[in-house]
């Protein structure tokens, strides 16, 4: 209102005038409009890469990550919901994740952490990059969506068959196997007490070790299986390798003596 005054001012006066003033009153007439626009314009918020993940149960994921327009004195909010949003500003029961500011035109959340998740199959999350405040416009409703599938651990066992005995001799029969594994899960053996990371195909029969006899000291086996994404179980089990004895009915102690026998002469 005020910038249209003193241009018909400028007009009564001449035409060299009008020429002057609108000269000098047209960058301020820029910068007012670029303001309004900034202010009454909808911030954008977009996926950056990746727009999907995939970890293993309890791992920390490093980062959650969108682009944005948002100013860097407004605040971005991630939010969890276990089902798809088609608006996330309007549905109810989402478990806030975490709030950041933009900055250099990103907003990243970091060092997130889902769930545990035991079962199969994956289980899947939706995570919405919202708007701390909600716009007054309701029309104005940016989001970036970034799927998270929690990837559970190998649910595979280790069992152990101690050897049998023959009378109080150990046979050579002890195994220790794998069981509920899947045909793509790998394994490794601890080496006192530590995982290398070398992974070995489970064979087709589950055993990883075999012809074990009795010893009389227990041996403890720690193993590591591994499931195609790399998420890992770790079991430990020990075998009792007690000695043979013999049962009181079937092995009975025979004492065995020879006497020497003799003719006495005369």
């Amino acid at each position: 209102m005020g910038i249209a005054l003193v241009i018909r001012n400028g007009w009564r006066r001449s035409w060299s005038g009008w020429l002057r003033i609108s000269c000098l009153i047209l960058p301020a007439l820029l910068i007012t409009l670029e303001t309004k626009a900034q202010v009454g314009s909808c911030p954008g918020i977009t996926n950056a890469s990746p727009t999907s993940l995939t970890v293993c149960t309890e791992a920390v994921i490093e980062r959650l990550e969108v682009n944005t327009t948002v100013l860097p004195s407004d605040t971005i909010e991630f939010v969890r919901f276990d089902t798809y949003q088609t608006n996330p500003y309007a549905e109810k029961g989402g478990v806030p994740l975490g709030n950041v500011r933009p900055r250099q035109g990103k907003a990243t959340l970091r060092n997130v952490v889902f769930p545990a998740h035991f079962d199969l199959p994956d289980r899947t999350y939706y995570v919405y990059a919202r708007l701390k405040t909600a716009s007054a416009d309701a029309n104005c409703i940016p989001f970036a969506l970034i799927t998270v599938f929690i990837r559970a651990n190998p649910i595979a066992s280790v069992i152990v068959k101690e050897a049998t005995c023959y009378n109080t001799e150990s046979q050579r029969d002890g195994q220790v196997s794998i069981t509920g594994y899947q045909p793509t899960d790998t394994y490794e053996m601890a080496v006192n007490g530590q995982f290398s990371g070398q992974r070995t195909a489970i064979p087709a029969n589950g055993v990883i070790v075999g012809g074990i006899s009795r010893t009389g000291v227990p041996k403890t086996y720690s193993v590591r299986i591994y499931n195609s994404l790399g998420c890992y179980t770790d079991r430990t089990i020990t075998m009792t390798n007690a000695v043979c004895t013999c049962a009181n009915t079937y092995c009975v102690p025979i004492v065995i003596a020879k006497t020497r026998s003799g003719r006495t002469t005369r």
